[in-house]
């Protein structure tokens, strides 16, 4: 019994310390992607009201794990999840001899990007989708990697060779606002919206809005992905 004691001991001195380590750690990155978020809204809202007066610019924090930044119909908005996550023993995370010397690496916690129509939010349209832009992979040692669409995940795929830091914040940032910007919202086929229900008309009168997504069209959940 001893023995099992100990190997407790040694797992909560091992592993649940270092995932308490990176919760702490992953919450203090999540601080400093809210401060820039201000940041370019502080940076760009006063250009907007003289040269483009109809596109607004807003942040919006929601508390310890959201926040929001609107400008115009987008809004990227950024969740902190509050577990920490492993990775199965295939992902290429694991061939990677950075991991290989140390297996706490692989360890990390996560803050998601999602990109809103701005009204979908506005609205409360709540059948309304966010596509996801990335996820953002931090460990004990702030290094990092990201899981999304390019070109997120094509710069910052080497957990050994990316490192958190102010600059590297403001440039996922910028990123995820250029990706948003370039996806536009297209028109379903109109024989796929030749039907609505009732429920879906008051839904659409109550809401303010059609329930839509910038792939999926009217409540159409099969899209391709183009970028």
């Amino acid at each position: 019994m001893d023995e099992k004691l100990n190997g407790i001991k040694n797992l909560l001195i091992q592993k649940s310390s270092t995932k308490q380590q990176i919760a702490k750690l992953t919450r203090e990155v999540f601080e400093l992607f809210k401060k820039e978020l201000k940041s370019v809204q502080e940076d760009l809202a006063p250009k907007m009201l003289t040269e483009a007066p109809l596109v607004e610019i807003k942040y919006y924090d929601k508390g310890d794990l959201e926040v929001h930044l609107k400008f115009s119909g987008d809004t990227l908005v950024m969740m902190l999840h509050t577990n920490i996550f492993d990775f199965d023993s295939t992902h290429i995370i694991h061939k990677n001899q950075y991991i290989l010397e140390d297996e706490m690496r692989s360890f990390c916690g996560m803050i998601q990007i999602y990109n809103f129509l701005s009204d979908s939010l506005k609205y409360n349209r709540e059948g309304d989708l966010g596509y996801l832009i990335g996820r953002i992979f931090i460990n004990k040692d702030k290094h990092f990697f990201i899981e999304g669409k390019r070109p997120l995940s094509f710069l910052y795929h080497d957990i050994s060779s990316c490192k958190i830091e102010q600059d590297t914040i403001k440039k996922i940032v910028m990123e995820s606002m250029n990706y948003c910007l370039n996806f536009d919202l297209l028109a379903p086929p109109i024989d796929m919206v030749n039907y609505i229900s009732v429920e879906q008309k008051n839904m659409m009168s109550f809401s303010s809005g059609v329930p839509t997504g910038k792939r999926l069209g009217f409540q159409i959940n099969d899209f391709s992905d183009e970028k």
